[in-house]
């Protein structure tokens, strides 16, 4: 009875506790209502116990609105979890009636739950700092404001890296956010950063540095690209030697191999291929070395086809270069102009550029030097690209070796092969003979080594090379002495005028007089002949020279004999008899006793050769034996000698081939030929080059199918 009497208290008790605490909540809706905060908080405070969902939910909006003192998000956040963990401990049919009285569910709950999120990212927004937008991407992940939370905090995140502009702060919003929309942006920024940072010295000590501390950097290339350009600015072979001793694993070692080539290689001689050998004995380059010495034999030769555009072939008859270009020249050093458009450029024998078409004109290779055009100056390049001097001269020498010489402005500079000033500008200079160049400053001349130092200088208005010891000084009254090269000199003997030695004689000139002398100084021949001319035609040629007395022409040897007395008109100095000379107008030949043996009947006539010569009587050609014999008939517009028993003949407006019996060897039906090489002929049929080896009788090349 008494056990009974417990139960039914506790009912009660429970039930008359339920009254009571939804009185208090009702009186808490109703308090929050009308915004009483502190008796809505304190209700529901004591409600907790007795209904935690409705009671954490009702202070849950408490915290949330700014409108009152309680106003803390985390403490709302807080309450409704709470809320949202005591709806699911609530019964289906308690819900229901919850629902019914206070219109609260699941759905409620959650929407108070967005609420928060949206206002902690709203706070958030309005402190613009990265750890208040880092705290609600954290904490509210739920939220529907989420993307917008990740997106605001990432943006904030990246512009602070950007305003800190550091290779540092950009890695560290990389590595923080790496999903970020910003994220790839950031890293290559690091990377932009990080690379210009460790190498703002731009030195290639600095690249290496970095190339070898970051290997995996998206900027090793370009580090390898500067290494590249900072070592080679020249693309001279003592650069690119360097290069490939210091950086052998680089990327550009093959060009730079490719480079050192190039420019080494001019005929592949044996003193060339030696030195190669000697200077780069473990060179990548071997097998390619090999193949070209086996060829080095071969000839290139321009091709034009129909379409009027050029290519090469080679002595094989093997087309090398495609037919392309607008015109192109000769090879020379292994390299050829050529053209496309209003530019020219140069090719290897394989067709590859060895430079870019941005060159107005140019002159053929020497050794590895070529002078170019832009507009109407001059410059020089390499084989491997380089600009060895600037377009800015007015003209520019080269040979084969030795230094540059250009003109500027009337003034005249040496360059070293790789484009270094040697020394001072003079008035004038000239190209260098061996070691030696003349060269005038304020009206003297002097003569100075490669170095730039004096071989000898003094009161000279002019100096002229003569030999590899012998000079020929003009003084100051304009004469000039033979002397030694240390201007002594090697007869007292002074002279008006002076030539160049040919056949070991110089002609020299005092007055109206000439004569010749030796090296030594030593008037072999008499100066007492009568002067003709400049002093270029007083020279000998195959120990014979033209003399000249009153308009009449005659011979002497280089002993001084008189081979032919000055009674002709006119006279072609020869080493053979009987002579081409001219009477009354027309030609025939003179023995050596001065007699005429063939006729003075032709309009020209060439010296004999082999027996035979060539002449030419009323516009027709031919040719004759020593004794006078028509050997081939006059009836040809042209005639040119080809090797030692044949000749290229033209006849009406084509061209063959005919021995020296005049009998045909090649059909007289080509529109051109010309000996293009030792051997070989150009044949041009048609609009298109073709080649003919005399010495095989057939033809090289016939032309593109």
């Amino acid at each position: 009875m008494v056990s009974l009497k417990r139960t039914y208290f506790v009912v009660i008790l429970a039930l008359l506790s339920a009254t009571l605490s939804a009185g208090r909540l009702d009186k808490a809706f109703e308090a929050l209502d009308v915004h009483d905060y502190f008796k809505a908080k304190d209700l529901f405070e004591k409600s907790i116990k007795s209904d935690p969902m409705l009671a954490n939910y009702g202070l849950s909006i408490i915290y949330s609105r700014s409108n009152n003192p309680f106003y803390q998000l985390d403490s709302a956040f807080s309450r409704i979890e709470k809320s949202e963990q005591a709806y699911g401990d609530t019964k289906a049919k308690d819900r229901k009636k919850i629902f019914e009285e206070q219109g609260i569910d699941l759905d409620t709950i959650r929407a108070q739950k967005q609420n928060i999120a949206s206002l902690a990212l709203d706070e958030a927004i309005k402190q613009n700092t990265v750890p208040a937008l880092n705290y609600v991407v954290g904490k509210y992940k739920f939220s529907n404001r989420y993307a917008e939370s990740v997106r605001r905090r990432d943006e904030l995140a990246f512009s602070l890296a950007q305003a800190e502009n550091t290779w540092g702060a950009y890695k560290a919003f990389a590595d923080t956010y790496p999903e970020a929309v910003q994220a790839k942006r950031a890293n290559d920024m690091y990377e932009k950063l990080l690379f210009e940072e460790t190498t703002k010295g731009d030195t290639p000590e600095q690249y290496m540095v970095f190339i070898k501390a970051y290997p995996s950097s998206p900027y090793v290339r370009k580090a390898q690209d500067r290494i590249f350009e900072l070592t080679t600015p020249d693309k001279s072979l003592e650069q690119f030697t360097a290069f490939v001793r210091l950086y052998p694993d680089s990327p550009y070692a093959a060009k730079a191999w490719d480079s050192i080539y190039k420019l080494w290689f001019s005929d592949f001689s044996d003193a060339e291929v030696m030195s190669f050998r000697s200077a780069f004995p473990r060179s990548p380059l071997g097998a390619r070395l090999e193949a070209d010495i086996k060829t080095k034999g071969l000839k290139y030769f321009p091709i034009l086809s129909k379409d009027k555009m050029y290519g090469f072939v080679n002595s094989k008859g093997e087309i090398t270069v495609n037919p392309q270009y607008d015109f192109v020249d000769d090879f020379s050093s292994r390299a050829a102009l050529v053209g496309r458009g209003d530019k020219v450029a140069y090719i290897d024998p394989k067709g590859d550029l060895l430079t870019d078409f941005v060159w107005d004109d140019g002159r053929p290779f020497e050794g590895e030097l070529a002078v170019v055009s832009c507009g109407d100056y001059d410059g020089v390049i390499n084989k491997a690209g380089g600009v060895v001097l600037d377009c800015v001269f007015d003209d520019v020498t080269l040979s084969s070796a030795g230094p540059i010489l250009a003109r500027k402005d009337g003034k005249y500079r040496y360059y070293s092969r790789v484009g270094r000033m040697l020394f001072d500008e003079f008035d004038s200079a000239t190209p260098f003979t061996g070691d030696m160049a003349v060269v005038k400053s304020a009206g003297r001349a002097r003569l100075i080594n490669s170095r730039g130092m004096d071989i000898l200088s003094g009161n000279f208005s002019d100096i002229m090379i003569a030999g590899d010891s012998t000079l020929f000084i003009m003084d100051s009254l304009s004469k000039w002495t033979v002397t030694d090269l240390s201007g002594t000199p090697r007869s007292t003997k002074k002279y008006d005028a002076v030539g160049r030695f040919s056949d070991g004689l110089a002609p020299v000139e005092t007055g109206s007089k000439y004569g010749y002398i030796n090296p030594a100084g030593k008037e072999v021949i008499a100066v007492n002949m009568t002067s003709f001319g400049d002093m270029s035609a007083l020279g000998f040629k195959n120990k014979r020279a033209k003399t000249s007395y009153r308009g009449k022409y005659g011979m002497i040897s280089t002993t001084g004999k008189r081979l032919l007395p000055n009674l002709f008109d006119d006279i072609i100095t020869a080493d053979t008899w009987p002579v081409p000379v001219q009477k009354s107008g027309l030609w025939g030949y003179a023995n050596d006793k001065v007699s005429i043996v063939i006729k003075c009947v032709y309009d020209s006539a060439e010296p004999f050769k082999n027996g035979r010569a060539i002449v030419v009587r009323k516009g027709l050609w031919g040719v004759i034996n020593t004794k006078g014999v028509i050997l081939i008939p006059l009836e040809y517009s042209n005639i040119e000698p080809l090797g030692d028993d044949m000749y290229i003949v033209a006849k009406n407006g084509k061209t063959g081939i005919v021995n020296q019996e005049g009998a045909i060897i090649l059909p007289i039906e080509y529109d051109r030929l010309r000996e293009y090489s030792p051997g070989v002929l150009q044949v041009v049929m048609d609009g298109e080059f073709l080649y003919f080896d005399i010495n095989t009788g057939k033809f090289i090349y016939k032309g593109l199918d």
